[in-house]
């Protein structure tokens, strides 16, 4: 089971870094909307990334090479490391709400603040048909 999960880890990474190269275009206005969110969804892959090589390809095999020190990185550094994963995917919700206030016509922009910039507009429609 843990090559499965190893194997699908390596090609999820394999993934996001070709979705994160094919995005490259995106970074060329700097502070744009598409630029914030290409930024977020970069480091958003790269936390899954991150997180996906660590727990499921480096420590395996750590445990398989090295138990004891397995053991160890997992009672010491394992939490840890999910707090850089987590504080990441934090990062990267900032920035897709930046993007959001982006795409704010910029008269109203000032109304909007990051933190309440996901509820423009006011009125939604969900149905495209009323």
């Amino acid at each position: 089971m843990a090559l499965t999960i190893g194997i699908i880890a390596v090609i999820n990474a394999i993934g996001y870094l070709a979705v994160i190269w094919a995005f490259r275009a995106s970074f060329r206005e700097l502070r744009s909307a598409t630029w914030w969110f290409a930024t977020g969804f970069m480091i958003l892959a790269g936390a899954i990334i991150l997180r996906g090589l660590y727990w499921d390809v480096f420590m395996p095999l750590l445990r398989l090479w090295a138990p004891d020190a397995a053991a160890w990185l997992a009672d010491h550094v394992g939490r840890y490391a999910n707090i850089v994963f987590g504080l990441m995917k934090a990062a990267s919700f900032f920035c897709a709400l930046k993007c959001r206030q982006m795409l704010i016509p910029e008269d109203e922009r000032h109304y909007w603040p990051i933190w309440k910039a996901w509820l423009h507009p006011t009125k939604i429609r969900l149905l495209p048909w009323r």
